[in-house]
């Protein structure tokens, strides 16, 4: 088990090479709404995990669905770029390509989130920083519900294999073939997703979403 305690130094100014990698094109059909755009704090959930990015690294590219104004009008005026994946019905495989396609040319770690889990915060981002600082060529992933995923900070040789990948495969097919080069963080308060109707009913009563 790693150890979780830790300083926790701008990250800029420790890992300037870091790119953010948000994949945002989901197109929730399970839970009828986009869940992007569902409130947390008063603000779309797409802001406030944009919002964490930025505080990370300037360098941040968020993958989106094509025709999502309302989405990217809520990023605006933040310092990244935004990517549209013209395949996001086909799954979650084609936005990660979209964003190895961004990144292609970049030869850090590359931090890599989705936008529904509610209870990320930039407490839990610094933790994967910090364990990518101490051991610089593993992949840092979150490890919950006796799984591993995302949010993980992957080495870029590793992004680059997602070219590989086809409809709704995400990095863990990836990482579980390299066993020997994962870091699993404990992340028990980011098993909870929003993807249903019933997912959404449970994080408001828990005051997890507006």
């Amino acid at each position: 088990m790693p150890n979780n305690q830790f300083s926790s130094p701008a990250a800029r100014d420790i890992l300037p090479n870091l790119a953010v990698l948000i994949l945002a094109a989901g197109l929730s059909r399970r839970l009828g709404q986009p869940k992007q755009l569902l409130l947390k704090n008063k603000k779309p959930l797409i802001r406030h995990i944009a919002e964490l990015a930025v505080g990370l690294n300037p360098q941040c590219i968020v993958v989106i669905a094509n025709n999502m104004s309302e989405i990217s009008s809520c990023l605006k005026d933040l310092p990244l770029q935004l990517v549209e994946n013209q395949q996001a019905y086909t799954g979650m495989a084609s936005s990660l390509k979209t964003g190895a396609e961004c990144l292609k040319h970049h030869h850090g770690p590359v931090l890599i989130t989705g936008v529904d889990q509610p209870m990320l915060d930039a407490a839990y981002l610094q933790q994967l920083i910090q364990y990518s600082i101490q051991q610089p060529d593993m992949n840092i992933v979150s490890h919950y519900a006796q799984t591993i995923g995302i949010p993980a900070i992957v080495q870029p040789e590793l992004l680059q294999q997602t070219h590989d990948l086809s409809g709704d495969s995400g990095l863990k097919k990836l990482l579980m073939q390299q066993p020997d080069k994962i870091i699993k963080v404990p992340a028990a308060q980011l098993a909870f997703d929003i993807d249903t109707p019933e997912d959404l009913i449970h994080a408001r009563q828990q005051g997890w979403i507006d």
